[in-house]
C-alpha cells in the first residue's frame, strides 16, 4: 500500500460553494463538525457525499486537532464543485501524513487507512502559515481528500 495517494492538483474548475471553518482543538468538536458538514452538504444538494465525507472529515480533523495551533483553532475548507467535493484540513505540523500498520489491538492508526480506502483522491501539501502574533511564517500542511460523483 502506498504511503499516500497524492495525485497533485489537476485543473479544478470553478467551485460552486466554499466554506471555511475554524474548529476548537477539543475532541468534542469532531461530532459537532460532522453535523455541520452534513447540514452544509444537504443545503447545497450534495447529500450524495454525506456518509463518506463525514467519515473522512472526522478522521482528518481528529488527527489535526492534536497538533497545537497558536490560534487554538484547526482551520478547514469545504469546496463543492459540480462533480466533486474537496475537503481540506490545515495543521501546524510539517510532518507528512502516512499510512501506518497498526497492531490488531491498537486503539489508533486506522483513520488514514479509511480515508485511503474511501476517498477517490487524497494527499497533502506542505504549506506555510502566517503566525497570528506576527512572528513570521510557520511551516505546516494541508491534508485533503476528494469524493467524485
Amino acid at each position: 500500500m502506498p504511503q499516500t495517494r497524492n495525485n497533485g492538483d489537476q485543473e479544478q474548475g470553478e467551485p460552486q460553494e466554499v466554506k471555511d471553518w475554524g474548529w476548537s482543538q477539543q475532541p468534542g468538536c469532531v461530532p459537532l463538525s460532522r453535523k455541520v458538514l452534513l447540514k452544509w452538504l444537504e443545503r447545497h444538494g450534495a447529500s450524495r457525499y454525506s456518509n463518506d465525507a463525514a467519515l473522512c472529515f472526522d478522521e482528518l480533523l481528529a488527527n489535526a486537532i492534536r497538533i497545537p495551533s497558536p490560534t487554538g483553532l484547526t482551520d478547514t475548507r469545504w469546496i463543492l464543485y459540480e462533480d466533486k467535493l474537496r475537503v481540506e484540513v490545515r495543521d501546524w505540523s510539517p510532518d507528512a501524513p502516512f499510512l501506518s500498520t497498526p497492531d490488531e489491538d491498537s486503539e489508533s492508526g486506522r483513520g488514514l487507512i479509511l480515508v485511503h480506502l474511501i476517498a477517490d483522491k487524497w494527499g497533502y501539501e506542505h504549506s506555510s502559515f502566517l503566525h497570528p502574533k506576527g512572528e513570521g511564517y510557520v511551516p505546516g500542511k494541508i491534508v485533503w481528500f476528494e469524493l467524485h460523483k
